[in-house]
């Protein structure tokens, strides 16, 4: 479909998903166009319509949307020029700043494999320039009042900005839009800032004011003193909720919730509270209706359950329903009204979330560590945050259940923030940290990240706690060995199994036959190395166990072997921080492994049974 571009054709009219944002979307054109800078930044305050530009745009833009929307009644400079594909989109919500980079780099520059190999192949990019979109950064991370935005901005937007072979368009808080533009040459990057003249569009926000609001006059001042399209939103759902009282003009996020309150005959400080256990939440959290009652009494210190059960219209502006009928959810209907609720909290955040953790923790019913394995899936999302501002974190890192159950990207998140300000962990959490990065892989079951827990556990030196789950294997011992190229099993004279590794540089004071180094396969105890006893497994020894090894470069996974060859799933799957050294399988069905920090022994639980 091509656009007019005859003069006499003047009764242009808004975009009908954005409703305005004319000059702003003749600068997002000329960027896909290629006529502009090679880099625009979207931004203005919170609720000001960042994400519904960016939306509307990318609709001009996908060949689906597109089609759909009469270009002809458009101005010819908002739309796109036809033809061009539609630019990479990825969405920042709810990723770390190292997951965001990584979901662009498999697009960009596949086959990397380290962060600066990412950054140094986006800066050697030859001059095919690609068109990328972030959008959402400033809900990037998966903590509540977390500094993943900034993250984002110095490890995926920047280096993003300065490839020579990316376009890219992006919306960000004010804060990183001006962080950017002083990292950047002069003419290479565009600051569209949605409250700022020439991009701010006082006619749309009237036009919004007008087609929300039943009282013409009211929106006229509504559109003067409102700070933005969020404002007028909410000032129109309390008009919505409470008809026929007085309506009152907002100026900002805060004023909406003042006045709505008093609307509705409430003092502010309740409608806080009812809310702090949304806005407390993680980023676009969904809090099951019948958790909300509990936690908005703990953080009241009172019964808020009669005040939320008749509370439909003092809390309709603020929220959304989420979730299905079966399970109806909740959610702080902006980040907006989060952030403001935040910030009226002030010092008390920390007791706040305190009392929201305590409540989530009195859900969690039984003893062991298996209770976790049947909490509320809430609680095991979002306990994390909560617990780390509320100060109760630490405490909870002792319980391995935990460590197995709650959603590890969170986790993780709340962990390592509790590391960088000072805190100390239980040794079996420390543990837990170094694997993390195996544990945010995707699919990774509880019972194989207890199985590696019980490995690392091992490895560290730690005491193995009851884990509550049914491990894949149990760690016979662990040896610290460095420079292990290879591994073998070995059966001696008196028919016991070995461990025989090879090291290039086994380093000085190598006793025995240069480089090799060989352990009980049982107990872990030294043997002196007899090159007339290292006989290798025969064929029909290796056969008669019934398994088999395939391995990668930092896996193994072990077979059931039956008549006929490898049957079904692996029995076992062992995932390594770093490269492995070798592994091998004695007779007697033990996993012999080498890793970067040594060397170690594994009995099965499925060649046990």
């Amino acid at each position: 479909m091509t656009v007019p571009t005859d003069p006499s054709v003047t009764d242009r009219q808004p975009h009908p998903f954005v409703g305005g944002r004319a000059a702003a979307l003749r600068a997002l054109a000329d960027w896909r166009a290629g006529t502009g800078p090679g880099a625009v930044l979207v931004t203005g305050s919170p609720g000001s319509g960042r994400s519904r530009l960016l939306t509307g745009f990318l609709m001009l833009c996908e060949p689906g949307f597109r089609d759909r929307i009469e270009l002809a009644v458009l101005d010819p400079a908002t739309v796109p020029p036809e033809g061009l594909p539609a630019p990479q989109v990825f969405g920042a919500a709810g990723l770390t700043a190292s997951q965001l980079l990584w979901l662009v780099a498999d697009e960009l520059v596949a086959g990397a494999d380290r962060s600066e190999d990412v950054h140094r192949r986006l800066a050697e990019a030859g001059p095919m320039a690609v068109p990328v979109v972030i959008a959402d950064c400033d809900r990037a991370g998966v903590l509540p009042g977390g500094g993943e935005v900034a993250r984002v901005t110095t490890e995926v937007l920047l280096p993003l900005v300065l490839a020579p072979g990316v376009r890219l368009l992006a919306e960000v808080p004010r804060a990183e839009a001006e962080r950017l533009a002083k990292e950047v040459p002069g003419g290479h990057l565009l600051v569209v800032d949605l409250d700022q003249d020439p991009w701010r569009d006082p006619a749309a926000l009237l036009l919004q004011a007008e087609h929300s609001l039943e009282q013409p006059g009211a929106a006229g001042r509504l559109a003067q003193v409102a700070d933005n399209a969020l404002v007028v939103r909410l000032a129109a759902w309390s008009a919505r909720a409470v008809p026929g009282a007085p309506l009152g003009l907002p100026g900002g996020v805060g004023d909406a919730l003042d006045l709505h309150a008093e609307r509705c005959g409430t003092d502010e400080l309740t409608l806080r509270r009812l809310l702090a256990p949304l806005a407390l939440a993680g980023p676009d959290a969904a809090l099951p209706l019948e958790l909300w009652a509990p936690l908005a009494s703990a953080v009241a210190g009172k019964d808020l359950g009669p005040v939320l059960a008749a509370g439909q219209q003092l809390l309709l502006p603020f929220v959304e329903l989420a979730g299905d009928e079966q399970h109806p959810e909740v959610r702080i209907v902006h980040p907006a009204v989060a952030d403001e609720l935040r910030e009226r909290f002030g010092g008390a955040v920390r007791e706040v979330q305190r009392r929201i953790a305590t409540a989530l923790l009195a859900t969690v019913r039984g003893e062991g560590p298996e209770r976790w394995r049947d909490a509320v899936p809430y609680v095991r999302e979002q306990l994390a945050g909560h617990a780390l501002e509320g100060g109760l974190l630490a405490g909870l890192l002792a319980e391995p259940g935990f460590l197995l159950h709650a959603e590890q990207l969170r986790l993780r998140a709340a962990v390592e923030e509790l590391v960088a300000t000072g805190g100390e962990l239980p040794p079996i959490a420390r543990t837990w940290l170094r694997l993390a990065p195996l544990f945010t892989r995707q699919g990774l079951r509880p019972e194989l990240r207890a199985g590696l827990l019980e490995h690392g556990a091992r490895q560290d030196g730690v005491e193995v706690p009851e884990l509550g789950v049914g491990l894949p294997w149990n760690t016979l011992w662990t040896r610290p060995l460095p420079g292990v190229r290879a591994v073998t099993a070995s059966v001696g004279p008196d028919g016991r199994s070995a461990l025989v590794a090879y090291r290039p540089d086994p380093g000085p004071g190598a006793e025995g036959i240069p480089g090799l180094t060989a352990f009980d396969a049982l107990t872990g105890e030294q043997l002196v190395v007899d090159p007339d006893a290292l006989v290798r497994p025969s064929e029909e020894q290796r056969a008669a166990v019934g398994l088999a090894l395939s391995t990668g470069e930092d896996y193994l996974r072990v077979w059931a072997v039956q008549e006929g060859g490898v049957t079904g799933d692996p029995v076992a799957v062992f995932l390594s921080a770093g490269p492995l050294g070798g592994a091998d399988l004695t007779p007697d069905g033990l996993v012999l492994l080498a890793d970067a920090t040594g060397v170690s022994v594994l009995r099965l639980a499925a060649a046990a049974a």
